[in-house]
């Protein structure tokens, strides 16, 4: 029986991937419960700021299905082409969602419209717990009283709100709380790092030029730059730099100064760039969890995997786990099942490793300047530009459609 405090899935954390899942579930019959400690409107919302996120068409998909597209749509700028370069070397490739044969190659939309989007349909698919954080987590056993060890059936969890100190029940916890969870640490998952010693600046930017759709990969020595079409005619700026020298640039540089550095890194391609809005610094390091399942939990987003933001994988990445979770959840007649979880999280392997080689890749190709490599690289992205079987193959991997896509995700 279900009651105000016991729920088939508990989801810590109400960002974009916690809030995903708890409307991908709606329709389920199960009982689910949100735990999010940062209101939607504070300061200090991670999730819903005005940061830019791009969307794969598989993420179209799946926000089509839960009936949010129309309105992330609204608020959102088709991504029509891609500009691939490497700065001070003459190779490039160009990709076109007319030549592929899609409606667009993405789309570019403000966390703060996904926002909007997703939070109240949380709270009308979940029981939302804000702000409220976790404090422990911790095994649920059921025994008949015979010599039969417990059966592990559920997890409780205490949280912490308004009200005090109190404990919820769940047959699934769901981590979904970010790249640093303090949730999963206490269900003793481990992680792997790599730390790229970046720092990525965030920024909107205004030009002299239109964008026209289209959206720029600048390879570097010091890092892929990313150029954005965003609304109202401003490009989203994702600027990796060494850490040290994007904390100067960010906090101690006028307005003048970053966009005489950025323009002289990007070039002219939108004629001179204008004007800069508000500046956000984000470290950039990969994380990785050792196991993607544990008893009775599942970890998800950053909490699972957070990537470098070159190729804009992340959430995408993030949204066919939640996905293939849904998918995984469907027939299962106990949603902590063990033999359901593991058999979930082998099938995101795949993807998941897939997907850290081709972000990681990328950078370690890119960032590296010794002469042959570089010549070899530019060979590369030229032939890419001129063979469109190659091309189609980093483009299915760009926009999500490697390996077998969730059923959410697809048409």
């Amino acid at each position: 029986m279900t009651t105000d405090d016991t729920f088939d899935v508990l989801i810590a954390g109400g960002g974009l991937v916690g809030a995903s899942l708890a409307v991908a579930l709606r329709d389920s019959g199960r009982s689910v419960a949100v735990i999010e400690p940062v209101p939607a409107k504070a300061d200090g919302q991670p999730s819903f700021d005005e940061r830019h996120t791009a969307l794969a068409p598989t993420s179209r998909r799946f926000f089509t299905h839960l009936g949010l597209w129309p309105a992330i749509e609204a608020g959102a700028e088709p991504i029509r082409r891609i500009h691939v370069s490497d700065r001070g070397h003459g190779g490039f490739t160009r990709l076109t969602a007319e030549a592929e044969g899609l409606p667009a190659l993405g789309h570019v939309a403000p966390n703060r419209v996904l926002g909007q989007a997703l939070r109240p349909a949380m709270a009308a698919a979940a029981t939302v717990h804000c702000p409220a954080r976790i404090i422990d987590t911790y095994p649920q056993y059921a025994g008949d009283g015979s010599d039969q060890p417990a059966r592990l059936v559920g997890r409780r969890v205490r949280i912490a709100d308004d009200q005090g100190e109190h404990t919820l029940t769940t047959r699934l916890l769901v981590v979904a709380d970010g790249m640093r969870s303090a949730t999963r640490e206490a269900l003793g998952i481990d992680t792997r790092e790599r730390d790229y010693g970046q720092s990525a600046i965030i920024a909107n930017v205004r030009a002299e030029r239109a964008h026209n759709g289209m959206a720029y990969e600048r390879f570097t020595p010091e890092g892929p730059l990313a150029v954005l079409p965003a609304a109202d005619g401003a490009v989203s700026v994702v600027w990796p730099l060494p850490t040290e020298t994007a904390e100067w640039m960010a906090f101690d540089t006028s307005d003048a100064t970053l966009l005489a550095r950025l323009q002289s890194t990007f070039g002219w391609r939108l004629g001179r760039l204008e004007a800069v809005g508000s500046r956000a610094l984000y470290p950039l390091t990969a994380v990785t969890a050792t196991d993607f399942a544990a008893d009775r939990a599942v970890v998800l987003g950053n909490a699972a995997h957070a990537l470098h933001p070159v190729g804009g994988q992340g959430l995408n990445l993030a949204l066919r786990d939640v996905a293939a979770l849904v998918e995984a959840l469907r027939e299962a007649p106990d949603p902590g099942d063990a033999d359901v979880l593991s058999a979930y999280a082998r099938s995101r392997e795949g993807d998941y490793r897939r997907t850290y080689a081709f972000t990681d890749g990328l950078v370690r190709l890119f960032t590296n300047d010794w002469p042959p490599l570089a010549a070899i690289r530019n060979i590369g992205l030229t032939a890419l530009d001129l063979f469109p079987p190659a091309r189609r193959l980093l483009l299915k991997q760009g926009t999500g459609a490697a390996g077998d896509v969730p059923p959410l995700c697809q048409d």
